[in-house]
């Protein structure tokens, strides 16, 4: 798969109400994330919590294909099938939001390539959907940097407008608020799935339900980045909602375990509301060590990866 540049076919993006067709496919790779700190706070009135996150786009290594082709209507289409009606899938939403504000019909065949694992907290629905809003501004010749867009992404979920920019980003509010963008370190992980779901309402049901004697500010996480150390960033890791994943999926807690009995790992957490898990390595080939003992286990999925500083990337269409 090779990487290609927006080149002036892409160009101009002026105006979210403007602009006009300046391409008929394009397909972009949409990266996972683990958190690298996840502090959930209280449920609030609105329904929704607190969330203060630092949030780390991977590699290609861990990521979806979204294909994207002008036509006569919408339609989307996940290869392997997810089990999620198209009208329900995120990239679905996503288009139809972006119509409504560009005053546009997203007539787009979608094929999204999946390849990251459903449910497991790795964010590969909400890149998706990033993904979706990115090809279809481009292909309208729109700003997909624009404020109307962001408010788009906001709409559909937390992770949605990290997703735009990826690389490493702190975001407060219900995880939706950017704060700063982040030198992003140079960090060897393993990330595994252990062939379970977590999904997030239940996740965050189950935390409300539990004891809590407060959480920590990420002021120790955003210092152990900013120095690039990666024993640093390492004993820094947190996330609250790691008990309620365990408690939804002890699965979760056997792949904790084997992260943490693993030569060459630094430290671990889960990513997210779980399922999957992540490790930091001491190198490249402790990475791809693990990775390759994690996924001969009975329903694993495992993938040797690394820290992005990128998000959304446009590649040549399949």
């Amino acid at each position: 798969m090779t990487t290609i540049s927006r080149g002036a076919a892409y160009a101009p993006r002026v105006s979210c109400f403007g602009g006009t067709v300046t391409a008929h496919r394009i397909a972009l790779l949409a990266p996972a994330k683990v958190n690298l700190f996840l502090a959930v706070g209280e449920l609030r009135s609105d329904g929704y919590h607190d969330v203060v996150t630092i949030l780390q786009a991977l590699d290609e290594s861990v990521a979806d294909v979204v294909e994207l082709t002008a036509a006569d209507s919408l339609s989307v289409t996940c290869a392997p099938d997810i089990g999620v009606a198209a009208e329900e899938n995120l990239v679905h939403r996503a288009l139809v939001r972006l119509g409504e504000i560009a005053g546009r019909a997203p007539e787009f065949s979608v094929l999204v390539h999946k390849r990251v694992p459903a449910a497991g907290g790795l964010g590969g629905a909400s890149s998706d959907a990033a993904a979706a809003l990115t090809g279809a501004c481009r292909l309208w010749g729109l700003d997909e940097s624009s404020a109307e867009v962001i408010d788009v992404a906001k709409s559909l979920g937390a992770d949605v407008p990290f997703f735009l920019g990826g690389g490493t980003a702190l975001y407060d509010g219900r995880g939706d608020s950017f704060v700063r963008r982040m030198q992003t370190p140079d960090l060897a992980l393993v990330v595994i799935n252990p062939g379970v779901s977590v999904p997030t309402p239940a996740a965050y049901a189950a935390f409300d339900q539990q004891l809590r004697n407060g959480t920590p500010d990420a002021s120790a996480m955003i210092d152990a980045i900013d120095s690039g150390n990666p024993v640093d960033i390492s004993a820094a890791l947190f996330n609250n909602l790691t008990e309620a994943a365990i408690g939804l999926a002890p699965e979760v807690l056997e792949a904790l375990q084997f992260l943490s009995q693993s030569d060459g790992i630094l430290g671990s957490l889960v990513s997210g509301s779980g399922s999957s898990v992540f490790g930091i390595c001491e190198n490249t080939e402790s990475a791809q060590r693990v990775a390759r003992l994690a996924a001969v286990r009975d329903g694993w999925w495992a993938s040797a990866t690394s820290a992005s500083a990128g998000g959304i990337t446009e590649v040549e269409p399949g």
